[in-house]
């Protein structure tokens, strides 16, 4: 064991700003692998069974956002752009699967959302791991509706503040939203 000595103070090694980039490429060598797989279950689907659907969404990794969905039978991957003050980009990439058929679907899914933010004299970023989960309304045989509660937790953080090294939070943080999506088949 070790003496506490009283005269000296702890310091933790400030954060290094280089470590976002390195969490990406490694989630991504990681996911990349998953993503295949999901993409192989999707080939072997009906090819009949692809959809493409575009819309808005409120809430969730952005105020106001754009999406875009390319579906293959019960998976889909989606991105998203939007923003949340105006101040800054959101950019959110999933991959899900619908668990049911009909109008009602409960849908699932994984990954990843990215926030950066500028003011005029600095900026900044956040990289999150995130899990989708909602319920999707098949209104009419092209328009949809849905609701999720996207399971956030920051894997990277680049604060606008260089002073500020404090770690990521290892909690899971939910923030819901909602969305309108128009479909068709190519």
């Amino acid at each position: 064991m070790y003496a506490k000595d009283p005269g000296v103070t702890f310091q933790p090694m400030p954060a290094s700003r280089s470590k976002l980039p390195i969490a990406i490429v490694l989630l991504l060598i990681i996911l990349t692998p998953a993503f295949r797989l999901a993409a192989q279950e999707m080939t072997q689907e009906n090819p009949s069974s692809n959809r493409i659907r575009i819309g808005l969404s409120i809430g969730g990794t952005a105020f106001l956002g754009l999406v875009s969905e390319y579906q293959r039978g019960d998976w889909s991957v989606e991105i998203t752009l939007g923003t949340i003050t105006f101040r800054e980009i959101s950019v959110a990439l999933a991959g899900k699967h619908y668990l049911s058929k009909g109008d009602f679907r409960p849908v699932v899914g994984a990954g990843f959302w990215s926030l950066t933010a500028w003011t005029p004299d600095e900026s900044g970023s956040v990289f999150t791991f995130r899990a989708p989960i909602g319920i999707d309304w098949q209104v009419h045989s092209q328009h949809a509706l849905g609701i999720e509660v996207g399971l956030n937790r920051a894997l990277a953080v680049d604060r606008l503040d260089p002073e500020d090294d404090t770690p990521p939070s290892p909690r899971l943080v939910p923030i819901p939203g909602a969305y309108y999506r128009h479909g068709w088949n190519p």
